[in-house]
């Protein structure tokens, strides 16, 4: 009687959704000696556990029900099992047991989640790349930031011909810089070259040429592609600013990819050094320098590539006219710690001070920041930065929920090396916070990418 007792109250919790491994009353039932530990990989999973005797033991996993059993190779007290084959970034189900292999637990009770990939920090983590450092150098050092673990992976590469104002943007786990500004003793000049970097095997690839020279525009990734928009031919912008000018680039497609240049069906801003960032495929930017004679704006418009168009609305103007600003796209989904956060835009920084030179030589550093949300048409002023800076770089944690800025310069040709961030939780009233750590490398005109979006 007394074990039916038992058997009944057993079965009672399970169907009232309590885990073995949570009650500690049910460790013994199930010969469980503690929890597992679970050490996630992207495609598979190792669990470490004890059973209290002597005995067989398995886990029971799968995204919903139970998709697979994998037992462990020794009859002993301590095992270690290896799935393999799951998928990446996934959250699955699982419950370890000993004894009976033929009768897992069902429902299953514990979570794990796969990573993205099996070095984490390189997908988290923000990459840091081009710009112009002490001198007016452009710099060839690029360092990546974990925000998770507050660390620099500090020359984790070098871009193989080092440039500033280039098109960056990384697309399909790998990163491209376009284009940009090379330096021979005191002259800056305008080039086509195409750079692709795989951080995950370090590899650099040279890829298909751009079809012109170009800098300070705007790159971004839609499905198989990566699109430039704006920005100039050459280091003169009153001579080379494109209007209406689309690049297209495939790089799965060829050897070494293949551009594809034309008009879009819609005016695009004939602007230098607006900054732009991209949601659900459609395009955000804002601001930017006029071609003739370097004044600076404050309108906005966004384009969609699939229709090749802007869009019909009249999108909202940010708090100044400006160029050279920072501009992230926060885009959560549904994996994220904080999904049901909405889309948004931000705008960090910038100059206000007309120049038709690249790299100008005078700025006016601006301190705002502006937010806003994707569905909506108007921009509001959040907290100040701490330090007005010209051309930083700024990217999403989406790990923290924070906004990372990095960068920049205050006074002309002068970079910085500090970093600020915000929290997205509320990011028209949080401020800005200055971290303790700083950039390797003091710089400004250059990129902050991540590769998870």
């Amino acid at each position: 009687m007394k074990y039916i007792l038992i058997l009944l109250l057993s079965l009672s919790l399970m169907k009232c959704g309590q885990s073995p491994l949570i009650d500690g009353s049910n460790l013994d039932t199930h010969k469980l000696d503690g929890f597992p530990v679970v050490i996630p990989g992207a495609t598979n999973a190792t669990f470490i556990f004890k059973c209290k005797a002597e005995s067989t033991a398995a886990i029971a996993y799968g995204k919903a029900s139970i998709e697979g059993v994998m037992p462990s190779i020794t009859n002993s007290k301590d095992h270690i099992v290896v799935i393999n084959n799951l998928e990446t970034q996934t959250n699955y189900f699982y419950s370890a047991f000993c004894g009976d292999l033929q009768s897992p637990p069902n429902p299953l009770m514990l979570t794990f989640q796969t990573l993205v990939s099996d070095q984490p920090q390189k997908t988290r983590g923000i990459w840091i790349l081009g710009g112009l450092g002490a001198g007016i150098s452009p710099i060839a050092q690029v360092d990546l930031y974990d925000p998770v673990t507050n660390q620099w992976l500090a020359a984790i590469t070098n871009i193989p011909t080092p440039r500033a104002y280039s098109n960056i943007v990384s697309h399909q786990n790998k990163i491209y810089v376009m284009g940009g500004l090379v330096k021979s003793g005191v002259t800056f000049t305008a080039v086509n070259t195409v750079n692709e970097y795989d951080p995950f095997n370090n590899v650099w690839k040279t890829m298909v040429s751009m079809p012109d020279t170009h800098q300070g525009g705007i790159a971004f990734s839609s499905g198989n592609d990566i699109y430039i928009i704006s920005g100039t031919t050459s280091a003169d912008m009153t001579t080379g600013t494109l209007a209406n000018t689309v690049y297209k680039f495939t790089p799965s497609l060829g050897t070494n990819g293949t551009w594809l240049k034309y008009v879009s069906n819609s005016a695009i801003f004939q602007r230098v050094d607006m900054p732009g960032c991209a949601i659900q495929d459609t395009l955000f930017y804002s601001g930017g320098r006029r071609n003739t004679d370097g004044l600076p704006f404050n309108t906005s418009d966004a384009y969609i590539p699939s229709g090749n168009t802007t869009t019909s609305l009249v999108e909202a103007t940010i708090s100044q006219a400006k160029y050279g600003a920072a501009m992230a796209c926060y885009r959560p989904n549904p994996k994220d710690t904080y999904p049901a956060d909405p889309a948004a835009i931000l705008i960090a920084g910038g100059s206000t001070t007309a120049d038709v030179f690249q790299p100008p030589t005078s700025v006016t550093s601006s301190n705002t920041f502006d937010y806003s949300l994707a569905t909506t048409s108007n921009y509001t002023a959040g907290g100040i930065l701490p330090t007005a800076l010209y051309y930083p770089a700024m990217e999403v944690s989406y790990e923290l929920r924070r906004a990372f800025l990095f960068g920049g310069a205050n006074l002309t040709n002068v970079p910085q090396d500090k970093v600020y961030s915000m929290d997205l939780g509320n990011p028209t009233t949080t401020p800005w916070r200055t971290e303790t750590i700083t950039l390797p490398v003091a710089r400004y005109g250059h990129k902050a990418v991540i590769l998870s979006r």
